[in-house]
């Protein structure tokens, strides 16, 4: 028995319920076809874990017209094709609606059946196109990424346990802003430590434990940016995301790397994350409490984006984490150490906020096996100790 084709899912938006009833019976066949009378109506109707493959809409509609509604939908839906449908536009009004609506078809009434249905099938093909190009980024892509990140903990599980804090941290402030390409950002977040591989076991050493770093040394730690985006400029897309590295140790008032006159929102969003969350675990690897980190970062604010500073301050303060020992043989991957990790010896392992990896676990199983073994209970945090905090509105940030 042949298994019938999904027909796409196109939405249609106008002010005239007729032309829409119309539009329905010419490409039910073909497509499953929803409409909506109104703008208002076709913002509603759009939902971000079921998108429409394309969104046909009028130009000339009551409140919001079709440049606006589109450009809503671009942000609302937007592995989702715009097609415009109008029979009132001027050259002016198209440009702004393909330009704001970032329109892939238009087209202008009266339109017959077969140029309609073809326009869409167009439309349909070019959504397929984002849809593939945005799996390429969320799973090939982040695939490879974590290959690296895999490596970075073999080679330095103490730069990888920092990437994993400020993962966190990064993940918490995101949830509280609005901003395009998030994947960048987050990305950007764990690979700007893939340039500690650069750096002299000893320079290392004093950069895990927040050492005081003489001046040489200094300027081998300034250059590690530079090594990072070295490392993941030739892979495939990760242009983004080495910008964001590239202005990592950027003030938000301009000051820092690089000197180039750049301030304020101008600075890539990801720059402006990573210099906050970079920071901030400096602070608490040398001995600070987050409230004390926190209020430090607030002396600074030159250098930091406010609302992002605020977005963190927010996270932060509804924090309420407890932490629990538990065994070796009971640690589970997912888990976060709340402290160090030493052998009976005092010899630090593994540094706290690290999260566990089945890669973790079996290295210090294998640390476990030797004569100084692995110093027990551990602490981790205890998720189920968190209260739970009113999430507050998403910010919309530059």
């Amino acid at each position: 028995m042949t298994t019938p084709v999904e027909r796409p899912r196109i939405l249609l938006v106008d002010d005239e319920p007729n032309l829409l009833d119309g539009l329905r019976r010419q490409l039910r066949r073909d497509f499953t076809v929803e409409t909506a009378v109104g703008a208002a109506n076709g913002l509603f109707a759009l939902k971000p874990d079921d998108p429409f493959a394309v969104i046909v809409s009028d130009f000339l509609m009551p409140g919001i017209n079709g440049a606006e509604f589109l450009a809503a939908a671009a942000k609302a839906a937007p592995t989702s094709t715009r097609m415009l449908l109008t029979g009132h536009t001027s050259l002016a009004d198209a440009a702004i609606t393909v330009n704001q609506g970032r329109v892939f078809r238009m087209l202008l009434k009266p339109v017959d059946t077969d140029t309609m249905t073809a326009a869409l099938r167009d439309c349909v093909t070019q959504h397929k196109l984002v849809v593939s190009e945005r799996e390429l980024l969320e799973r090939t892509l982040q695939g490879s990424v974590k290959a690296l990140s895999d490596v970075l903990s073999l080679a330095s599980p103490a730069a990888f346990g920092r990437a994993a804090r400020m993962r966190r941290v990064a993940s918490a402030i995101l949830d509280r802003v609005e901003v395009e390409d998030r994947w960048a950002a987050e990305l950007a977040v764990e690979m700007a430590q893939l340039g500690i591989v650069a750096l002299p076991p000893t320079v290392a050493a004093k950069l895990d434990t927040g050492a005081e770093l003489a001046l040489a040394e200094q300027q081998m730690v300034d250059e590690l940016p530079a090594v990072a985006e070295q490392l993941i400029s030739p892979i495939p897309r990760m242009a983004p995301v080495a910008d964001c590295i590239h202005y990592s140790r950027k003030g938000f008032d301009g000051s820092g790397t690089p000197a180039d006159g750049v301030t304020g929102d101008r600075i890539p969003f990801g720059g402006r994350l990573l210099r906050l969350v970079q920071d901030h675990d400096a602070l608490l690897l040398q001995g600070m409490s987050p409230t004390v980190a926190l209020a430090t970062l607030r002396t600074r604010s030159r250098l930091y984006d406010p609302a992002l500073l605020e977005a963190f301050s927010s996270t932060a303060a509804a924090a309420a984490e407890t932490i629990r020992g538990v065994m070796l043989a009971d640690l589970q991957a997912g888990m976060v150490l709340a402290a160090a990790v030493r052998n009976r010896s005092d010899v630090l392992l593994v540094n706290a906020g690290q999260e566990v990896t089945v890669g973790l676990i079996t290295r210090l199983r294998n640390f476990a096996a030797l004569e100084d073994g692995v110093a027990e209970p551990l602490m981790v945090l205890d998720e189920s100790g968190v209260s739970a905090a009113a999430e507050p509105a998403p910010v919309a940030i530059g």
